[in-house]
């Protein structure tokens, strides 16, 4: 088995005329974190949902495991995937529920699991009813970092092969956002890791890094892509 699970060929997204990405070529290894970089509205969010198959592109393919995207039963390959967005909607509800999402088939036991990976049980155990505490509307009781590992332990509960972080970092403060990071480094035994940001501190994280500009990735190493930024 080859150890890239994804790969891009030539990939071109246009939307009425404009082109949102152009000729895209990277690759995602397995148990590697990737950083794809980039201003507002360079293309990165396309490019995800390029890989998800939410859009399908004018010209060039994704390739899964070196099989084209478009042969693959799409729900098959999204339920590979964990997907952690930039902003964190959580429940006026339990930790336990905004995890789960009332999936039922998830035991106490895969909520904990989940939440030690993603870096957020220690404070969970600390609430006055651990996972049975309500977050509070849109999760106002807890800090914007502990949002975020809820929402990430949200993902990884499923077990994913495939963990991306659309902007999931930018909301944060430094402090949040570096501590997130280590959190991604640990993953890495057991997952592969896409992230995409306009900011640079998941470089400090990454095995591999791209940076988008007008529709156009570029691969550099992440301390090339940090100083480049």
């Amino acid at each position: 088995m080859s150890d890239v699970i994804l790969e891009t060929q030539h990939l071109t997204k246009e939307f009425k005329g404009f082109t949102a990405v152009s000729k895209v070529n990277l690759s995602v290894r397995r148990g590697a974190i990737h950083a794809l970089i980039g201003p507002n509205g360079a293309g990165k969010t396309t490019i995800v949902d390029l890989i998800i198959r939410l859009l399908a592109p004018q010209s060039g393919r994704v390739l899964i495991d070196d099989t084209d995207l478009a042969l693959v039963d799409v729900r098959a390959w999204r339920s590979l995937i964990g997907y952690v967005p930039q902003e964190t909607l959580l429940l006026h509800a339990s930790v336990r529920l905004n995890v789960t999402l009332g999936e039922t088939r998830f035991s106490d036991e895969d909520v904990v699991e989940a939440l030690r990976a993603a870096g957020a049980w220690a404070f969970v155990a600390a609430l006055p009813e651990g996972m049975d505490t309500v977050v509070g509307e849109r999760g106002t009781r807890l800090s914007g970092g502990q949002r975020q590992r809820i929402t990430i332990a949200r993902a990884l509960v499923h077990k994913p092969q495939l963990l991306i972080l659309d902007e999931a970092t930018s909301a944060l403060d430094p402090a949040s956002e570096a501590a997130i990071c280590a959190t991604l480094q640990q993953l890495r035994a057991s997952l592969t890791i896409l992230a995409i940001s306009h900011q640079t501190a998941i470089l400090e994280a990454a095995d591999l890094a791209y940076r988008i500009a007008d529709g156009s990735v570029q691969p550099i190493t992440p301390t090339t892509a940090k100083n480049a930024a």
